[in-house]
Order: structure tokens, then C-alpha cells, then sequence
């Protein structure tokens, strides 16, 4: 594969999100309308009878392929505005998990430490492929799926790497699984714990990858996930992404 492919998961209507998205369209017919008021000008004036359309949108900024930046995790990091283009931008240390039954990614520790000491320096990046994309569209997308251990992700950043992606709903593993962890340990350490990291060690996350099939047996790919310059603690991004070992 030579060139890049979307990476980006689909937003629309009806996709089952929890925070529901909504589209108000205005029609060409209606933006006509729009368009000619105030001034000497029929809708029937424009060409064809059109002008421009536009449409009006409601949704989270987690919904879809989206950025985490520092701000996100707690009150006193950086918001997209504030972050560098160029750390969206570069090569990612591929890492896939799809075996069944885990609320967590698991990997050879020896084994994953020599992947990022092989290509530290040279990659800026690592993405967990699990598989999760797959379920895109159904329910279980959002409630069935692999966190990222914070201990593998603060192994990563202590080389350099500082976006962490992952193709599922979030790179911490399932609401209920660790809500019902703190109840039996009343631990505070299970509570989003590889969001809460970003709060010591500032990093950013890529979640909601789609269509990571072409990558699932790859070591390195070369990326762009560019986000939104929105003035919040995340930002949707248009993320392409292309084979490269």
C-alpha cells in the first residue's frame, strides 16, 4: 500500500453514539431564501433557483475519530489551541491484540519494550489495534472493548513517543468494568487510569481508529490526524494513515 487510507470512523445520524448527533440541513431552496433577505432578490433570481446549503451541527467532540489534549484529562492542561500541528503528524509503532476476553490490551513485556527501543527516535507515535473497530455500528462498540494499561503507556512516553491511538471507543477499558472495580477496592488508582496519567505526564490520545484491517499486521505506519483547531481539551480530526514496514 503506497498511499494513505482514512483511518477516521464515519459520523451520521442514527450511529448509536450515547451523546445522539444531529444534523439540521438547510436546503439550496431554503438558503436561497436566507440569502435574499434584505435585499431586491427573488429565491426564483438565483441560478437554477439555487444558493448555498449549509447544515447545523450537534455532537460531543469524542464523538468520532477524535484528539485528546491535556485539558481533557485536568483542569490545568493544554487545550487543542495550544498544542504543536507537527506532533499530529509522523510515524506510529504498531501494536495489535485480538484475542477474546480481556478488558485489557496484554503483551510480552520484554517484547514490547525492544519494539519501542527499535524504533525510538524514529516514530512519535504508538497504536493499539484491538480489533474494536470492527463493532462499529453496534452497541457493544461502545461497552466491549480493550483499555491500554497506563504502565505501557507511561513505558512509551518515557521514549519519546507522545500520541497514543487506539481503534477503540477509549484507550481506558470499559465504563462498567472499572466502575465495578472501584466499588470492590474503593481504589481511586482504577478510575481512568491511563486518562489520569496525562495529568503527571502530558501526552495526547487518538481514539476511535476505524478501518485499521491493512495494519494489523504492520510495525510502523506513517500517519497524519491533524485536529480541529478548536479552543476545547479535544478536537475531531480527518486521520489518514499509510503502510510503511
Amino acid at each position: 500500500m503506497s498511499g494513505y487510507q482514512c483511518v477516521s470512523s464515519p459520523l451520521y445520524v442514527g450511529n448509536r453514539e450515547p451523546v445522539p448527533i444531529k444534523i439540521e440541513e438547510i436546503t439550496h431552496e431554503a438558503g436561497a431564501a436566507i440569502l435574499s433577505q434584505g435585499f431586491d432578490i427573488d429565491a426564483s433570481d438565483w441560478p437554477d433557483g439555487y444558493a448555498i446549503s449549509n447544515e447545523i451541527v450537534t455532537l460531543s467532540t469524542h464523538q468520532g475519530t477524535h484528539i485528546d489534549a491535556p485539558l481533557h484529562y485536568g483542569p490545568h492542561g493544554k487545550a487543542i489551541p495550544d498544542l504543536d500541528v507537527n506532533d499530529f503528524l509522523g510515524k506510529a509503532v504498531i501494536f495489535t491484540d485480538l484475542s477474546d476476553g480481556s478488558h485489557m490490551v496484554e503483551f510480552d513485556h520484554d517484547n514490547y519494550v525492544a519494539k519501542l527501543d527499535a524504533f525510538q527516535g524514529q516514530a512519535n507515535a504508538v497504536f493499539f489495534i484491538t480489533g474494536a473497530w470492527r463493532r462499529f455500528g453496534d452497541d457493544s462498540y461502545f461497552t466491549h472493548f480493550k483499555g491500554i494499561p497506563a504502565d505501557l503507556i507511561e513505558l512509551a512516553l518515557k521514549r519519546g513517543y507522545h500520541l497514543i491511538g487506539t481503534d477503540a471507543f477509549s484507550v481506558d477499558p470499559p465504563f462498567v468494568s472499572m466502575s465495578t472495580a472501584f466499588e470492590k477496592s474503593r481504589d481511586p488508582a482504577v478510575l481512568w487510569p491511563a486518562h489520569v496519567l496525562g495529568r503527571s505526564n502530558p501526552y495526547y490520545q487518538i481514539e476511535r481508529l476505524h478501518n485499521m484491517a491493512a495494519f494489523e499486521t504492520s510495525d510502523l505506519i506513517e500517519y497524519i490526524a491533524l485536529p480541529v483547531n478548536l479552543n476545547c481539551g479535544a478536537a475531531w480530526t480527518r486521520a489518514v494513515a499509510r503502510h510503511i514496514q
